[in-house]
């Protein structure tokens, strides 16, 4: 047998399984058979050597039970994170953007059908608003998903929906039907900016979403984390569009200037 070809597949189930437990933390194993394809018994084998191993935790019924990742699971993709460009140069305009905003911020990145967090300024804004446990949201119905979606060529963006559609949305995920998610992008497209209410962690959050683009090209996408209660969006647009638009012409410049 050659070498190079050996598929060793108890490994690509145990990646699959923490790509998955990322996806949906806090995740149920009802939800993971789902988005694995995974029998019972073999998810809960990997689930229990995972967590043997540090890479997950199965949290207790008190704290909301699931399953999500541990910092350990960073170790996986250290180089990866310490060489982000785009990571190094939000960082720094992110932590003085609070000072003006004091609401707390995040940059996302696309990554497949999710949205995923590559800097943020939560545990310095002065407002500790804390927004989810995940670091990652679904490209379909979260708030920086659809401003990356209304960013996108109309081609490109309908072909995307047309493919998550058709494979479903992942259980766990907020279910809306493709027309309502077509209506949503057209409403950030005409504002400039997407805007999605969520019950949790407080009932009322509010999250606003603008692109963050390079040359035409949509790089990323920043967010703002408020309560709808104490910042309407009246004065969102009249206070803090203009910085946040601001900032991310910073961090395009800054990324320039460490390439």
């Amino acid at each position: 047998m050659d070498s190079s070809k050996e598929h060793i597949k108890s490994l690509s189930k145990g990646l699959g399984v923490i790509i998955a437990v990322n996806e949906l933390a806090p995740a149920r194993v009802s939800s993971l058979v789902a988005q694995t394809g995974l029998p019972k018994p073999t998810l809960i084998r990997i689930l229990n050597t995972l967590v043997a191993e540090g890479f997950v935790e199965n949290r207790p019924r008190d704290q909301g039970g699931g399953y999500t990742p541990t910092p350990k699971v960073r170790l996986l993709a250290s180089a990866f994170a310490e060489g982000s460009l785009l990571a190094q140069a939000a960082q720094p305009v992110l932590n003085n953007l609070c000072e003006v905003t004091k609401w707390p911020t995040d940059l996302l990145i696309c990554d497949g059908l999710s949205m995923v967090i590559e800097a943020s300024n939560r545990l310095v804004a002065p407002i500790r608003l804390k927004r989810f446990e995940q670091k990652r949201f679904p490209l379909i119905n979260s708030s920086s998903g659809l401003a990356y979606l209304a960013s996108l060529p109309e081609k490109e963006c309908r072909e995307i929906l047309t493919s998550a559609f058709a494979h479903g949305l992942p259980v766990g995920q907020t279910q809306c039907s493709e027309a309502q998610v077509i209506n949503w992008i057209d409403g950030a497209r005409k504002a400039g900016y997407a805007c999605r209410e969520y019950d949790a962690p407080i009932q009322g959050t509010r999250v606003y979403s603008l692109p963050v683009e390079d040359r035409g090209r949509t790089i990323a996408v920043l967010t703002l984390v408020t309560l709808r209660d104490v910042l309407n969006q009246a004065k969102f647009e009249s206070d803090l569009l203009v910085p946040l638009k601001e900032a991310s012409v910073e961090i395009v410049k800054k990324v320039s200037r460490l390439k």
